[in-house]
């Protein structure tokens, strides 16, 4: 993997370089070039961020993950999560380009402070949605700000995959964004280095096949990446959670990107 480290500020720009539109008014980030130029010519964006999934965990279990492998074996960089290390503090940034101070997330049920990719895409008559499990944060907060809630019930990260194909085949959103969440739920119970989360990663691998080859026909470029990391706790850290993240430390910090 590529040593280049950048902001989670930056995706917001670099999605709207991709769609040849302007970055929310209040971004802070710039477009990341490698993307946003791979990405031209495109119609559509669709982010898929595997909740928690931190660069220590793909470190340690990139071997369990032939199809991520490959897919960064032809483009990889590293983002650093904005503080603190938390779900919708980090999604909210991805759609804004900027940090907490500047969007004014702290919990899935805020409201913007600021312009977000919704707002840039809705301007130009297109449509973007939000899609998750019901009352995470690619629901609560993501798809009650977007033109289209794709709320995928209180399933697995089967059921949102299925979720992200039923929208992006029958309302074609330009910009697309989901979370993938129960890999968070995952780390939470065994610890990011546990063998025990191994059939999760497994299967989010094939599951990120799935959604690639059917995005990328729709004429959708993606972009895989993390929201924030997760550490082992140590005991009596977070009471009986095995995996904690909300520091500063690589491991809650650091997430790979790849894409499409």
């Amino acid at each position: 993997m590529t040593t280049e480290t950048y902001s989670m500020m930056d995706i917001a720009p670099t999605v709207s370089a991709a769609l040849q539109l302007p970055a929310p008014a209040q971004a802070k980030g710039r477009p990341i070039q490698a993307v946003a130029k791979s990405m031209a010519g495109k119609s559509r964006v669709a982010i898929l961020a595997l909740d928690a999934f931190g660069l220590f965990a793909w470190n340690l279990w990139k071997g369990e993950m032939p199809y991520l492998q490959s897919l960064h074996a032809q483009h990889s960089i590293i983002l650093r999560s904005v503080m603190p290390s938390v779900t919708p503090v980090n999604f909210a940034t991805m759609v804004t380009g900027t940090d907490q101070a500047g969007h004014g997330i702290k919990a899935r049920t805020d409201s913007f402070a600021c312009e977000t990719l919704f707002d840039v895409v809705r301007r130009t008559g297109n449509k973007s949605a939000g899609i998750g499990i019901d009352d995470y944060t690619g629901t609560a907060l993501l798809g009650r700000h977007a033109d289209i809630c794709g709320n995928a019930g209180e399933g697995s990260d089967d059921t949102v995959a299925d979720k992200i194909i039923e929208i992006a085949e029958g309302d074609a959103p330009m910009f697309l964004i989901a979370q993938l969440g129960r890999v968070d739920d995952v780390f939470h119970r065994f610890g990011p280095s546990s063998r025990e989360v191994v059939p999760m990663l497994r299967d989010t691998d094939g599951r990120a096949r799935r959604l690639v080859e059917r995005l990328g026909p729709l004429g959708y470029g993606v972009i895989i990446l993390a929201d924030h990391g997760q550490h082992d706790a140590e005991p009596g850290e977070a009471g009986s959670l095995k995996g904690n993240h909300g520091t500063e430390s690589p491991e809650d910090c650091l997430v790979p990107c790849t894409w499409m």
